[in-house]
């Protein structure tokens, strides 16, 4: 494209030669460009020239012949080569659009974090699981702190659905009244604290963390999903006479992404102690969330040569408790199984993750 250069041996031949300029001459050729671009003879010629890749004949070297294109041909040319970034420019409604789009990502985000509390999210719970709530705890445990600080707790009749048998001391909800021999006879002899700290989950107003404590357990986390019991317990064991004694708020069936699970980091924990908690209730209730538990465990419990240990103790007797984890297609074995107390009511049961 452009101004094209075609030679011939013989000017005198061309009945227009008259009209072409020597290249040095500038005034010449740009008057006799202007002429030229009117004989339509030539521009037929030089179009077959061209079409045809051969050179002209009839021109004298050292001439050219202006192209037809002009300035049109030209002003394309100037637009072609303008920089494109330009037009990649978002328009104002693109840009309006986005900074909408930011701003309700925004307010969600915010709606999120106030709705949170304390590292406890609700969450879908199934509607036949009625201790999946946290509100039903909540309720439960408002009842309960108010006959402690009353001292009628043991006179109180407990709201309806809620049957409990509480320790003889009436100080605390120890379910089962096996706390000491639980201690005793199961963590001591199958949870090593050298190896970690120990999570208990659900751990209310339980003597356990006391009675971990003393057994030598002095890293341990208890965890519950009510803000009131955890608050009560950091006042009954103050950090400063309890070192080593941690007391969170946690939803243990929550994905961790909100907050649920096992606190980080995971595989750190040598036991996860659930004492008629979780695995009590969720077997009564939604025995099909078993599976998620068991998940959780196995997230928080070490994972390696020497591997922790989930303590459950239930009234399942060993042939319910075989059944139901086959059901739940268990990744666990039964290492020990013992009964608790004299009433033949509580079975506690070591299970090793395989």
């Amino acid at each position: 494209q452009g101004s094209r250069f075609v030679h011939a041996p013989n000017f005198q031949q061309l009945p227009f030669a008259g009209r072409l300029a020597p290249m040095d001459d500038d005034d010449a050729l740009a008057e006799a460009g202007e002429d030229f671009s009117g004989v339509h003879e030539w521009q037929e010629a030089a179009a077959i020239a061209a079409s045809a890749g051969v050179a002209l004949s009839g021109l004298p070297r050292g001439l050219r012949v202006r192209s037809s294109r002009g300035k049109r041909a030209q002003a394309d040319d100037e637009d072609e080569e303008k920089p494109q970034w330009k037009s990649q420019l978002p328009s104002r409604h693109e840009v309006g659009l986005l900074a909408f789009f930011l701003l309700l990502c925004g307010i969600m985000f915010a709606l999120i974090l106030s709705n949170k509390r304390e590292g406890v999210q609700q969450v879908d719970v199934p509607p036949e699981c009625k201790q999946c709530r946290q509100e039903w705890w909540r309720d439960f445990w408002r009842w309960r702190l108010h006959g402690l600080e009353t001292q009628t707790a043991h006179l109180e009749q407990a709201p309806e659905g809620m049957e409990w048998e509480w320790g003889e001391s009436h100080n605390d909800t120890d379910w089962f009244g096996v706390s000491a021999e639980l201690v005793d006879k199961v963590v001591a002899p199958r949870a090593d604290p050298e190896l970690g700290p120990v999570l208990h989950v659900g751990c209310g107003d339980s003597p356990m963390p006391e009675l971990l404590y003393r057994a030598g357990y002095r890293a341990a986390v208890h965890i519950d999903i009510v803000p009131q019991i955890v608050s009560a317990m950091r006042q009954r064991y103050p950090t400063a006479e309890w070192p080593g004694m941690e007391f969170a708020v946690r939803d243990f069936l929550a994905p961790p992404e909100i907050g649920g699970g096992a606190p980080p980091p995971l595989h750190r924990f040598a036991a996860v102690i659930d004492k008629a908690g979780i695995w009590d209730w969720l077997q009564d209730e939604a025995s099909f969330e078993l599976p998620k538990l068991l998940s959780r465990v196995r997230d928080a419990l070490l994972d390696g040569p020497q591997k922790g240990v989930y303590i459950v103790v239930t009234k399942q007797s060993p042939m319910e408790m075989s059944e139901t984890l086959a059901q739940a297609r268990a990744q666990f074995v039964v290492e020990t199984s013992l009964p608790l107390g004299s009433k033949g009511v509580a079975w506690s049961y070591v299970l090793e993750p395989l």
